[in-house]
């Protein structure tokens, strides 16, 4: 470029991509585009998360009694994510349910470009800081659904910023952070769990460590975080009740026994067998290592595994917590290994010279581009603006609402939140807020799901007069077979049934033909 006094100055060149930047986009573009179908239709809980958002806007305010179920009418409700439903709702509002996925893939991509980050200020070898990401996101993405839990993904990574560092301001971090954190998700006990352990392991350091001045000032920091952490949880419409409500919920193991994202991992499946080979070889470099890891880490290494352990939905933290702080303490050693044809030195050497907002800056317009045309370029529908009709049952609860079809509805408690969403006049036995609706009235959803002894009986107390169910379930090869409900809609994923006034003659014949109409429907309304 030649200026007016005919210097002649070099045009400013675009860096390349930082690791960061690299994360961030690859995530914030693959995760709403090519990972869509289980981002919004892994369960029932999003739709359930959007109608309370919808809720919520419409009403002007909280949800503070009840309104969806008549099971538990007007019943004190403590919505703990409440602050998540209204941006999610708000995103669909925006730009429909592609919005939705964009703005889940958006807090997914941060949370892992956030790790990234984190290991490169630690001055962790780039190349480990990379690899390092690329196992925990195998680790995390059987649970990257758009549900309130990513905030606490987010959230998990800058607490540990915190607890590995003593940055400026860190209390006053530590009292944003969790003022937010508990007014989206429920998973602020996790954060005070990291910040025990770690005061636990200064403590220890500080009464046999080598370093008892280091550590007496550790000690007094973790303190300052973790009075600042539960003081600011205070900061939430619901006060006291909110850790309350979450206490019993954890207080109650039928619940948590019966909710699949709370049972251990099984090692058969690949996700777990992912979650084994990781463990394995963590804790078998650790026991090779002539330097032992300082207590807080070695205790959060330890209580991450025991957690993910416990829970499959604790797999992802450890991903997000453990892989990073054994990177921290691996770091020495892995830059002493051998640098084949100088891979390593050249992938540091090459991360010094790199930018990042030049590139995270047009990936984010053109998502934003993608959420005014809820989800479509040109011709092409990107992102799915509606629920998946082979998951949910898009077209029985569209024929049920049309015909103003009435009555008290048992139905999946995976779909109660589709039915909250798309029938919003219809009140629900259950749906995924089982924290809501307690132990007593989980137990009978699973005893009539299981056709246990007394399952007519709950059926009748609870007066019960349409029922809305997969139509390859037991309990829908049993109604069919009942002369005392009719099928009123059936396809080839729902058939709903209405209980006769009269009743069916229950004649052999009749019985048989029921079951072979239910088996051969594929659509079409009798």
């Amino acid at each position: 470029m030649v200026t007016p006094t005919g210097d002649v100055v070099a045009r400013p060149r675009l860096r390349p991509a930082s690791i960061p930047a690299v994360v961030f986009g690859l995530l914030a573009a693959v995760v709403p585009i090519a990972l869509q179908t289980p981002l919004l239709n892994s369960d029932g809980d999003l739709a359930r998360h959007l109608r309370h958002g919808r809720y919520m806007l419409e009403h002007g305010g909280l949800i503070r009694l009840d309104p969806f179920s008549f099971t538990r009418p007007d019943t004190p409700f403590v919505g703990f994510e409440y602050g998540s439903q209204l941006l999610y709702a708000l995103a669909e509002r925006l730009g429909g349910l592609p919005a939705v996925a964009i703005l889940a893939g958006l807090v997914i991509a941060t949370t892992y470009a956030a790790m990234t980050g984190f290991l490169l200020r630690r001055a962790v070898d780039p190349l480990l800081a990379y690899l390092v990401v690329a196992l925990a996101v195998p680790l995390g993405i059987g649970h990257w659904n758009a549900r309130p839990h990513l905030f606490s993904f987010l959230a998990t990574v800058v607490l540990l910023s915190l607890l590995e560092g003593r940055p400026r301001r860190a209390i006053l971090a530590s009292a944003i952070l969790f003022a937010l954190w508990a007014n989206l998700h429920g998973g602020f006990v996790y954060g005070w769990i990291l910040i025990g352990v770690y005061l636990v392991g200064a403590w220890g350091e500080r009464l046999w460590g080598n370093e008892p001045a280091f550590w007496r000032e550790r000690v007094r920091y973790y303190l300052a975080l973790l009075g600042t952490a539960v003081a600011a949880t205070l900061v939430n419409p619901h006060g006291l009740e909110l850790h309350r409500h979450l206490i019993a919920f954890f207080g109650t193991p039928f619940l948590r026994d019966h909710t699949a994202e709370f049972v251990s991992p099984d090692f058969h499946e690949t996700g777990g067998k992912v979650f084994l080979a990781v463990l394995l070889v963590m804790f078998g470099v650790l026991s090779l290592q002539s330097q032992r890891a300082n207590l807080p880490r070695l205790l959060l290494l330890g209580a991450s595994a025991a957690l993910a352990l416990m829970a499959v939905r604790n797999i992802p933290l450890f991903g997000l917590t453990a892989l990073p702080v054994f990177a921290l303490h691996v770091d020495s050693t892995w830059r002493g290994l051998p640098d084949p044809r100088g891979v390593r030195h050249r992938f540091e050497v090459s991360a010094r010279q790199t930018s990042t907002w030049p590139w995270v800056l047009p990936v984010m317009v053109g998502l934003f581009v993608l959420v005014l045309s809820h989800g479509r370029l040109r011709s092409i529908q990107v992102i799915r603006n509606d629920f998946d009709p082979s998951v949910f049952p898009v077209a029985a609860v569209a024929k049920a609402r049309d015909a103003k079809l009435e009555g008290r509805l048992f139905s999946d408690l995976a779909w109660g939140g589709y039915l909250l969403y798309a029938w919003p006049e219809q009140k629900v036995f259950i749906d995924g807020g089982s924290d809501f609706y307690g132990e007593e009235i989980f137990r009978e959803y699973v005893q009539v799901k299981a056709l246990s002894p007394g399952w007519r009986e709950i059926l009748d107390r609870w007066r019960i007069s349409l029922m809305l169910l997969d139509r390859q379930t037991a309990l829908a090869h049993e109604l069919a077979r009942n002369a005392t409900w009719s099928q009123w809609y059936c396809d080839s994923l729902a058939v709903v049934f209405r209980r006769s006034s009269a009743g069916r003659v229950a004649t052999p014949a009749g019985v048989d033909s029921s079951e072979r109409a239910l088996d051969a429907c594929g659509g079409r309304s009798p």
